[in-house]
């Protein structure tokens, strides 16, 4: 079996990806601009350590996620979508990085912060985008579970911001069910030939 370019690469390469999300999203959950700039300052120090970890494991995960996105069936979209979910994903994992190296000030760490904010909106956008892209494809019923998924993950990108924090936990958690079960998808229908 090929580890890249196929259905079932694809399928594995996501289930991959959720695994380390989730194992990512368990060890902590840094700051936001609700909170003050001498709170952000004594959170990062406190949990340098395991931001650290937090962040290359996500690193890893992206690295996942784009051997997924690339397994995937091809179309005009779906390359452009997953390269800006790159991109969104990496500055969301640089700035808690950047707090902890550069030890900043509480009202340097709180501006940083309100980045990192911005940045996970601007992720969550591109898991629309994205979700969007990879089932241009596919089955209705996926088709329709993909709008839903980036419809709430809109939802939240304009929400949170706006300090509207309902669907702060439901937008990743039904991506994550979203890349789940198209991959198991993709494992169990992928052609004999993969």
């Amino acid at each position: 079996m090929r580890v890249f370019g196929t259905q079932r690469a694809a399928g594995g390469w996501g289930i991959v990806f959720v695994v380390l999300l989730l194992v990512s999203a368990a060890m902590v959950s840094v700051p936001t601009t609700s909170d003050t700039g001498d709170r952000i300052v004594a959170f990062y120090r406190a949990h340098a350590s395991l931001i650290v970890v937090q962040q290359v494991i996500g690193l890893i995960g992206l690295a996942a996620f784009i051997a997924f996105g690339l397994s995937l069936p091809a179309n005009r979209w779906l390359r452009p979508a997953l390269w800006v979910f790159v991109a969104a994903e990496l500055l969301t994992n640089l700035v808690p990085l950047a707090i902890v190296a550069l030890n900043p000030s509480a009202g340097t760490a709180h501006s940083l912060t309100f980045v990192e904010d911005l940045a996970d909106s601007a992720l969550f956008i591109s898991v629309a985008l994205f979700v969007s892209a990879a089932t241009l494809s596919a089955p209705t019923w996926l088709r329709i579970a993909g709008y839903l998924v980036a419809a709430a993950s809109v939802l939240r990108a304009i929400g949170s911001p706006l300090g509207w924090t309902a669907l702060d936990l439901v937008a990743p958690l039904v991506f994550i069910a979203f890349v789940l079960v198209f991959s198991v998808r993709l494992l169990v229908r992928a052609p004999a030939s993969a």
